[in-house]
């Protein structure tokens, strides 16, 4: 992002995701877990030769600019389009430029500027009590109050009741220039753990929940050349499709589920996150996990 286009850090470290699940398999009454299912609506599946990646979409936390990732994806905008941006341990970046981001080979028109105008930023929005808020329960160097709102990471100001989702490792959001309000069609993911400076100076829109594995195989830019943007535009990778899961015939959706952030199951896995009791340490680290750092489980339920 040349004049800031895809500054990041790094989200629930090691996406933790769990083996499928079989619906046929699923014993009667509760289900051993608090589970929920993803919404098809906020799945986007972004694919390109190496595999699927899939997207979690929080229109809590940025609703103006999740609706517009939606309708630039359902418009067919990002498909044959590259990842023209990568830099290793930071992100990976594709659209098509606006203001300084854009190059030589992705220049802003007239046309694109009238189809996907500017957006007003949405860096943080007002603690909504009605959100299912779990606070991380660990001190945290760049967030007052760190803590999970349905898997996603999120910020807390206690002074302005208000709250963000942070720039952790998989988390997705829009670059912009130096202006706030200039996010428009470009996008990146976090693909490395850089600390999460950035939150409340980005919109962030969700998080990669499966196949981050498919963007780290991204071929990488040099990041002291043209802020990262791969030189030789023949070798970026390019998005083959996106498509949001709800316009997919319900036999071709995939069906995931994301462990409740605020049942007792994920509070337990804080807590042994935090401490680590294991024998084979002989220098215990200190009893702290950062947000970034702390899996969130997600798992694919499969029907035969």
């Amino acid at each position: 992002m040349r004049g800031f286009r895809g500054t990041v850090a790094a989200l629930a470290f090691g996406l933790s995701v769990v083996g499928a699940t079989h619906a046929a398999d699923a014993p009667a009454g509760p289900p051993p877990e608090p589970w929920r299912d993803v919404d098809p609506e906020n799945l986007v599946l972004i694919d390109n030769k190496y595999g699927q990646v899939v997207v979690e979409l929080a229109p809590w936390a940025a609703p103006e600019h999740v609706k517009r990732f939606k309708a630039l994806v359902r418009a067919h905008f990002y498909d044959g389009l590259s990842f023209y941006r990568v830099i290793d341990g930071f992100v990976a970046q594709f659209g098509i430029g606006e203001g300084t981001a854009a190059t030589a080979a992705r220049p802003i028109t007239p046309e694109v500027k009238a189809a996907w105008p500017s957006l007003k930023a949405e860096f943080e929005l007002p603690v909504d009590a009605k959100l299912p808020y779990a606070a991380l329960g660990s001190p945290n160097l760049f967030v007052t109050e760190p803590g999970h709102i349905d898997g996603f990471p999120v910020g807390r100001d206690p002074q302005t009741h208000t709250q963000w989702m942070a720039n952790c490792y998989g988390t997705i959001g829009f670059a912009r220039d130096e202006d706030p309000n200039t996010a428009s069609t470009e996008v990146y993911v976090v693909i490395g753990q850089a600390p999460h400076r950035e939150d409340r100076n980005i919109s962030m829109i969700g998080r990669v929940i499966a196949g981050m594995q498919y963007l780290q195989k991204l071929e990488r830019g040099d990041p002291a050349v043209e802020s990262g943007v791969i030189q030789d535009a023949a070798r970026a990778d390019k998005i083959t499709r996106a498509v949001v899961a709800a316009d997919l015939p319900a036999a071709q959706r995939p069906h995931f589920q994301v462990l409740r952030t605020e049942s007792p199951s994920f509070a337990q896995q804080k807590q042994e996150r935090r401490v680590l009791t294991n024998p084979w340490f002989h220098h215990h680290p200190p009893e702290v996990v950062d947000l970034c750092l702390m899996p969130v489980p997600v798992r694919l339920v499969t029907a035969h």
